[in-house]
């Protein structure tokens, strides 16, 4: 069936010219405009998705306020300067502080629950207890807080507790967001799916081939970006997410990773258990953009709740689905001008619910 002609109404309506256009309506795309369009009020603000709702990872993820396990941060450590390290914590704390302040932790149902990581190998414990006091000092002196780290267990499981971490609910992180958005009057096209963006113009154009122009650009497409910018090295990478039907009296309340965060697992209520991850047992396979279950990383997961965690027999999955996280090689996010006008925000490196709204502000602020 071909596309209807616009009429003259429709040309007055849409045919404008915006001050500000973000791509991609995630928690990054959403607080781009939502702080430029409170610094600018007057500025028309417009945000293009995909979708009818945000795709990627920003309600699809698991709802945890993390800012990084003990086994996590060594590894980095391990592979890249302590510099760096401490500015990701940094901007991790700090992103968290953003979002709780602008938000309101009762609209988000945000639990400052503490985060536990669990171990079933003594020998890596061990050797990563050796690291708490010097991860406590950069902890210190980055956010402020003493004594992050805690040695000690966790139903008899050797365990490292973070105190300053929690946990949210995702989709009521983006509705309240978007809800500031709409009451700021910023206006948005939902299932508009982008063919080019000339950057030199501003110029967007659909697949519809309806075109937006604007003043400038924030694109913030994260896991999706190499779709509209191939040269910009961000992968995309799979998560794999399940939650249980209710189970009498689950013995597991918190937060709670394992194997250097990629295996992570929360109570949900009082009755059912959130389990994800395990990309790395077949990363090659879960660095796509296609969503999906990998049965073989379903089935780790479900062997891992059994044997590790002793969900009780005849535990049942409610519910299945995955996000599409974007992965930078260094695990930090990019955030730089791409032309004149036109400011990339994105890779967010599987830690978008601590790094969005605060990368978002920080894009609003670059163009």
């Amino acid at each position: 069936m071909p596309e209807p002609k616009r009429s003259y109404w429709e040309e007055e309506l849409y045919n404008q010219k915006h001050d500000l256009i973000v791509v991609g309506a995630g928690l990054t795309g959403l607080s781009s405009a939502y702080f430029f369009k409170k610094k600018h009020p007057s500025a028309k603000v417009l945000v293009i998705d995909r979708g009818f709702y945000p795709l990627g990872a920003s309600t699809r993820n698991a709802g945890f306020a993390c800012i990084g396990s003990v086994g996590e941060l060594v590894a980095d450590l391990e592979l890249e300067t302590e510099e760096v390290i401490k500015q990701r914590i940094q901007d991790r704390y700090n992103g968290l502080l953003l979002l709780r302040e602008t938000l309101g932790d009762e609209n988000i149902d945000y639990d400052s629950c503490g985060g536990w990581e669990i171990f079933t190998d003594s020998d890596e414990y061990v050797r990563l207890s050796d690291y708490v006091p010097r991860l406590n000092s950069i902890m210190e002196e980055m956010i402020g807080e003493k004594e992050v780290f805690e040695v000690g267990t966790y139903l008899s499981f050797p365990s490292f507790y973070n105190r300053v971490e929690g946990m949210l609910h995702p989709g009521k992180m983006i509705r309240t967001l978007y809800e500031k958005c709409i009451q700021s009057g910023i206006e948005f096209r939902w299932n508009t799916n982008i063919d080019h963006i000339d950057t030199e113009t501003n110029l967007v154009s659909s697949k519809s081939q309806i075109r937006f122009q604007a003043e400038k650009l924030i694109i913030a497409t994260n896991a999706f970006t190499d779709k509209i910018f191939p040269k910009i090295n961000i992968k995309p990478g799979r998560g794999y997410v399940f939650i249980t039907k209710e189970i009498d009296q689950p013995k597991w309340k918190g937060t709670f990773h394992y194997n250097k965060g990629y295996v992570y697992f929360r109570n949900v209520g009082d009755n059912r258990i959130l389990i994800g991850g395990g990309r790395n047992i077949n990363h090659d396979a879960e660095t796509t953009s296609e969503f999906g279950v990998n049965e073989e990383i379903k089935k780790y997961l479900v062997s891992f709740a059994n044997d590790t965690l002793e969900l009780p027999e005849g535990w049942k999955i409610e519910q299945e689905w995955s996000g599409i996280m974007g992965f930078t090689e260094s695990k930090s996010y990019i955030l730089e001008d791409i032309d004149k006008n036109c400011v990339l925000a994105a890779g967010l490196s599987g830690m978008g619910v601590a790094l969005g709204m605060n990368l978002g502000k920080k894009a609003s602020e670059l163009v």
